[in-house]
């Protein structure tokens, strides 16, 4: 798959191309795919001493190359990238062959989140930094009309019930004996409305996580995550304004956000499950908290110059609190890059980008990183 990837990226580097379409009959077959070409140098402070690095992440990260193939009012996608073999493969079903009343069944991107413009840092839209991360694909059955969409989450397909997830939640278990339940769908729902002036997105997400001690030496534990919020893009002639604000509970259980994602699950002396932070040697580090809560603002504006140059430049923060905590991991970001559209399909983009990481759950500083390069973009 990579040797693929690779050759179909050099081919398309030196020749212009579009989205490759075959039709016959009541059946399409459509290629395409986003190859990114990125490369960034990062200067990073941790409050005591300081780091360089040069690194590439969108084109392992992101790249990717697809095929839909359409029969009818159903069509099939699968998506493959280098990170990622599998990125996307779903089914959908077109009620009377329109576009806004599907239903689709596959694993696909979430819907309860949105981002700005921020191309640093895989391609990150200031996520973790004011934003919600938009780039999580998960197993689901989505429904939607008219702007509407009603997704059911599949959190674990198959009875994989390793200690060690990554999937749907961020804990690390600190004992095998602690294991979450990980068959409780989660539910996500979504408007949008769009015309050419405005795009405005409003979601909201809900998942219950049980926490089983098998040992019986601690009581099982339900953990809510949740979270609600806004996201769009206003035009104003060749100005654009984009916007996001959100808040929500316990958010690294569906890998929204990744600040806190060093929480581990303990046992306290009186033989009760409760949640915690550990600091960078993995020890539990702050008083007990069973939730942390969640809230964050990006916003981002920028302008289009003869139909070619876009500088835009945006800002975010994120804000997590909980009982018995001050401050937990707040993080604040900011960019100014410039889209240089050479043609329809390659597009160049320098970007400066700081990311501030502010202090820990006790009150450490934590630093700061300030990244500046540029991704090149050929989108077929």
């Amino acid at each position: 798959m990579k040797k693929l990837l690779f050759l179909l990226s050099f081919i398309l580097l030196f020749t212009p191309v579009y989205a490759v379409e075959f039709t016959t009959g009541d059946f399409k077959a459509n290629v395409y795919g986003e190859i990114y070409a990125d490369g960034f140098y990062n200067y990073d402070y941790n409050g005591s001493s300081s780091s360089h690095r040069f690194e590439s992440l969108a084109f392992p990260g992101t790249s990717n190359i697809g095929v839909t193939l359409t029969y009818g009012n159903i069509s099939g996608t699968f998506e493959a990238g280098l990170a990622d073999p599998v990125r996307r493969f779903f089914l959908t079903y077109n009620f009377n062959g329109k576009e806004d009343h599907y239903l689709l069944i596959g694993k696909d991107a979430i819907i309860a989140a949105y981002t700005v413009g921020q191309v640093s840092n895989d391609i990150g839209g200031l996520s973790d930094f004011g934003a919600i991360t938009d780039a999580t694909r998960r197993y689901q059955i989505r429904y939607g009309i008219n702007g509407f969409e009603l997704a059911v989450i599949i959190p674990s397909v198959g009875g994989n019930f390793s200690p060690d997830y990554t999937d749907d939640t961020g804990y690390k278990l600190g004992t095998a004996t602690y294991q979450p339940f990980m068959v409780i769908p989660r539910l996500e729902a979504a408007y949008t409305y769009a015309n050419d002036t405005l795009e405005f997105k409003i979601f909201g997400a809900y998942g219950a996580y049980l926490y089983q001690d098998t040992a019986k030496a601690a009581t099982d534990k339900v953990f809510h995550s949740y979270h609600i919020g806004i996201g769009g893009q206003s035009n104003f002639g060749n100005s654009f304004l984009q916007y996001t604000a959100w808040y929500g509970n316990n958010i690294d259980l569906a890998d929204g956000l990744t600040t806190y994602k060093s929480r581990a699950v303990g046992v306290t002396a009186n033989g009760k499950i409760s949640m915690f932070l550990t600091d960078e040697n993995g020890n539990l580090t702050a008083t007990q908290s069973e939730n942390i809560q969640s809230a964050g603002l990006a916003i981002g504006i920028g302008h289009t110059f003869n139909d070619m140059f876009t500088p835009q430049a945006g800002v975010g923060y994120t804000l997590n609190f909980g009982d018995g905590y001050d401050k937990i991991d707040d993080r604040i970001g900011a960019y100014l890059n410039c889209i240089i559209q050479i043609n329809d399909w390659f597009s160049i983009i320098p970007e400066i980008a700081y990311m501030d990481y502010m202090q820990d759950s006790i009150g450490n500083k934590e630093g700061y990183s300030i990244i500046a390069g540029a991704v090149a973009l050929l989108s077929f």
